[in-house]
């Protein structure tokens, strides 16, 4: 099967990217059809990719240098924009394109200052989580990461360029309620016909399908607030109840409060700008139906939230993994390497901080582990770069546009607000399906602020 796989990956690359370039050109709503799918992908990553150099038994997040049908959309997608350039107002140098420049070329310092290996200390191998390998491949392992940052700027790429016809916003959000769509039908499937008591559906983990389903979640309610078409309207419902039902189901305490706080931040900066009686029913109804889930789920909910763990001391210990990533970065320029910290954990880090505690465990909070992997410098360009989004979606939403653009702006910038959430407890940003989505998220505002600083430009040019 593996080798199969192999052989549809490089004639989909070498025939049907081609193909599919002329005919999306010829067919619009084949163009339309590519861009949901692209979206698509990132509900569906076991079925859709492919790894090169593929290390599963390393503790990391990502295994392999992949390559998913998502990104073959894109190249799709790029080739039509470049046969229709002038339609699209392509080329031009997006916004963002340096904040993503500095972190692929900080990880590629981090990668060059690695060493080759390290051994394989005994107890690593023989704890149940590695296979007994002789040496950690400590200058292959960023590259699985640096390629991966690689992959989400020729997504954004592609989504940025499609996004410049501003009426193209409907089809990457109607992707992403697809999307929900079906991963909340795989969700109640496994909860309720294969009785998984917390259900994780496509993803690795549960917590990675709450962050998930609490970025797209609180995407689809800003949409739906700005939404007045009626088929749309109930497609977002749908998919913003799946999204709440299935945070619910994987028992996140994270993702939960993730999603409450996504939900109450999109309210209060877009409830105001949009009171209507479709809005008045849709907070009030889905208010009510949320706390009677969540006092249906009450013993769940609390057994895991207060009695199964102890909040403290899972706090305590993942300060413990930071500790390492500030001891890596203070001993190493550019860090240890982008994936590189689990094989230096168990290569001295861990036991110099506290010998009581087990090696290997990525730090799980996105800041430290970007710390101790690719030092400071890596770190003040993983800051440029959140603080150029989020500076560029501030003066957006504040004050220059209105209408679904401005909603579609909120959605976005809560999206990756909510991630971050997440990411300050749990390993979410890293996980390919998270991080693809927050590049979806990102070429949205990012074309939209472009588009508004051209009709700006055009409107002062004709006056």
């Amino acid at each position: 099967m593996s080798e199969l796989k192999y052989v549809i990956f490089f004639f989909a690359t070498f025939v049907g990217v081609p193909v599919g370039i002329l005919l999306a050109r010829r067919f619009p709503v084949l163009e339309k059809a590519v861009v949901i799918l692209l979206v698509f992908t990132t509900v569906v990553p076991d079925d859709t990719s492919i790894n090169f150099y593929s290390r599963e038994f390393y503790f990391a997040l990502t295994k392999g240098i992949e390559i998913s049908l998502g990104d073959l959309c894109a190249l799709v997608l790029l080739g039509v924009i470049f046969l229709k350039r002038e339609e699209y107002r392509a080329p031009g140098i997006p916004p963002m394109t340096f904040a993503f420049l500095a972190i692929i070329f900080t990880g590629f310092l981090s990668w060059t200052t690695a060493p080759a290996s390290i051994v394989v200390p005994e107890a690593a191998q023989a704890h149940p989580f590695f296979l007994p390998y002789e040496i950690f491949e400590t200058r292959l392992y960023p590259i699985f990461e640096t390629t991966k940052w690689i992959r989400g700027f020729l997504l954004f790429l592609a989504l940025y360029y499609y996004l410049r016809k501003v009426e193209n916003l409907d089809t990457v959000i109607l992707g992403v309620a697809i999307a929900a769509v079906y991963l909340g039908y795989v969700v109640l499937t496994d909860r309720y016909i294969h009785g998984i008591h917390r259900v994780k559906a496509t993803f690795q983990h549960p917590n990675s399908l709450a962050t998930y389903m609490a970025m797209s979640g609180t995407f689809m309610f800003s949409i739906l607030l700005a939404e007045k078409r009626w088929p749309r309207v109930a497609l977002l419902c749908t998919g913003l109840g799946l999204a709440g039902l299935s945070v619910i189901m994987t028992i996140s305490r994270g993702g939960l409060g993730a999603l409450i706080i996504g939900l109450g931040l999109s309210f209060l900066l877009l409830g105001w700008r949009n009171i209507t009686i479709k809005n008045t029913f849709l907070v009030f109804f889905g208010a009510l139906a949320g706390v009677a889930i969540l006092a249906a789920a009450a013993d769940t909910l609390l057994n895991r939230f207060v009695g199964e763990q102890d909040a403290a001391g899972d706090l305590e210990y993942r300060m413990y993994y930071n500790n390492q990533a500030k001891l890596m970065a203070a001993e190493n320029l550019f860090g240890v390497g982008m994936g590189n910290f689990s094989a230096f954990s168990w290569d001295g880090y861990a036991a110099r901080i506290d010998p009581d505690n087990p090696p290997g465990t990525p730090a799980h909070n996105i800041w430290f582990l970007t710390l101790g992997e690719t030092g400071y410098p890596g770190l003040v360009a993983f800051a440029f770069f959140w603080l150029r989004f989020f500076s560029m979606s501030a003066p957006l939403i504040l004050w220059r546009l209105k209408g679904l653009p401005l909603a579609a702006v909120v959605g976005s910038a809560l999206l990756c607000l909510v991630c971050h959430v997440q990411s300050m407890v749990q390993l979410s940003f890293r996980q390919t399906p998270i991080f693809f989505l927050m590049m979806i998220a990102i070429a949205i505002v990012a074309s939209l602020r472009q588009n508004d600083t051209r009709q700006k430009s055009d409107s002062m040019i004709g006056a």
